[in-house]
């Protein structure tokens, strides 16, 4: 039982890993970009899925935008706002993580749901690793729109 258990996660480290090469080794046939000079926004290409902390607002023409440039007259308001956006980038940041490591519970819960057999408790735990997986997706989805509500609030 135990070296199934072992083969099986083995199996699924495996597949993760070669899933997680498979980005790499598309990118390495494009060429590098060329490196970008300071305050410059670098291009879009990655290997990770993540989004760059400055995606969503703070990239403007190709530079990255200083915190005074949104507001001349008032450089607390305008520096705010650059925090603002800056943290809800962050948050989007870790909205995707989440979803990465909720995916892998779920496959980990199938994985279990499968291999389970007839066993009853093993069903069932692979049911709830499952179920906790869903649940702390929806709860994450939930916590960045209460914070994107109280960024905006706030933020004005």
């Amino acid at each position: 039982m135990i070296t199934n258990i072992k083969k099986i996660i083995l199996a699924f480290l495996a597949s993760l890993s070669l899933l997680m090469a498979i980005p790499a080794v598309a990118n390495a046939q494009t060429p590098a970009p060329a490196p970008s000079a300071p305050g410059q926004c670098p291009d879009k290409q990655s290997i990770s899925f993540f989004p760059a902390w400055y995606d969503n607002g703070l990239c403007k023409n190709g530079q990255i935008v200083p915190p005074n440039a949104f507001d001349t007259n008032d450089s607390a308001k305008s520096f705010s706002m650059w925090i603002t956006i800056l943290a809800l980038n962050i948050v989007s940041m870790l909205l995707v993580a989440v979803g990465y490591v909720s995916l892998g519970f779920i496959i980990f819960g199938g994985f279990k749901y499968i291999t389970s057999g007839d066993s009853s408790s093993g069903t069932a735990a692979a049911r709830k690793t499952i179920t906790n997986a869903v649940i702390g997706l929806v709860i994450s989805i939930m916590s960045v729109a209460i914070v994107r509500f109280i960024a905006g609030a706030v933020g004005g």
